[in-house]
């Protein structure tokens, strides 16, 4: 009996740490995949919306792989505001992916990045591949179908498609959970005889601007305050500018008036012919009529 019941408590210890190791591993509670092709580039747009699962402990040191050929846009974890805030990361090709490493301060993080995208004359093709480095508890797509574009195709199917408020459609497709290891792949093709891009077009009227739209990690709604601080900087230059220049102006006006008059002075004496008594021969003053020595009357030439 006590031998069986050590063999049961070996057992028990055996097998509680393997439980925890599992517990703990890093998996994902959901992954939403945003396929955006000719939305501001002649390329796609994927935005990955990744949500650590609730028992995964922070910060947590990740490591995303996306196709070598990509182009990384951001890199960015949702804080509990719901800010985006841009993340530092570290990035090394691997054969054909590239790998992304990063340490995740909040649950949620939202990687971007613009692919290539396959045209022969209209048809356009795209294929997504999900890596599976992390488990995912549920795995979904949505595809967004640029301006112009017709004949929306894809494998799996994505059966759910809807109008968003942007006048653009958007196919959509939920595929459960995903172990780690286990890929997924999404191939899909659409006719587009036009290169309008979808944030471009003046037919679309998005119910936000395409710079603000929801889920990008942008700095362009920033832009307007840095165009108009540079502006009141150029309207305060321009002012001081210009008082200077008026200052200088009067500084120069006043500065010239001067030496004039003082010309004018310096000729006086010389124009003035000196005036002597001729009885005591003393040098009278200017406008004297006698003489300050002797009183004779003075001769003035």
């Amino acid at each position: 009996m006590r031998k069986w019941l050590c063999s049961l408590a070996l057992v028990i210890a055996l097998f509680l740490p393997a439980g925890a190791r599992a517990e703990g591993e890093t998996r994902f509670s959901s992954v939403k995949i945003d396929i955006w092709p000719e939305y501001d580039r002649p390329a796609v747009l994927v935005i990955e919306h990744l949500t650590l699962a609730a028992d995964v402990a922070l910060p947590a040191a990740l490591t995303v792989r996306i196709p070598a050929e990509a182009t990384v846009n951001a890199v960015a974890s949702r804080e509990v505001d719901g800010a985006l805030l841009n993340l530092g990361y570290e990035k090394q090709v691997e054969g054909n992916w590239m790998a992304i490493s990063f340490s995740a301060m909040t649950r949620d993080i939202q990687i971007e990045f613009y692919d290539t995208l396959s045209k022969q004359g209209a048809t356009r093709q795209y294929s997504f591949l999900w890596p599976a480095d992390y488990a995912v508890d549920v795995f979904s797509i949505q595809f967004q179908m640029p301006v112009d574009a017709t004949g929306f195709q894809s494998t799996p199917l994505l059966p759910t498609n809807r109008l968003n408020n942007d006048g653009l459609l958007y196919y959509t497709g939920d595929f459960g959970a995903l172990e780690a290891g286990q890929t997924f792949s999404l191939n899909s093709s659409y006719e587009k005889a036009t290169d309008t891009l979808s944030a471009s077009s003046p037919n679309i009227q998005p119910s936000q601007s395409p710079t603000s739209a929801s889920g990008r990690v942008t700095l362009a709604k920033y832009v307007p305050w840095v165009f108009g601080i540079l502006g009141i900087i150029l309207i305060l230059i321009g002012l001081v500018a210009g008082a200077s220049y008026l200052q200088g102006r009067r500084r120069n006006g006043s500065g010239a008036s001067r030496p004039r008059h003082a010309a004018r002075r310096e000729k006086e004496p010389e124009a003035i012919a000196a005036v002597y008594c001729h009885q005591c021969g003393r040098r009278a003053q200017p406008g004297d009529l006698f003489c300050r020595a002797c009183g004779t009357r003075l001769r003035h030439g």
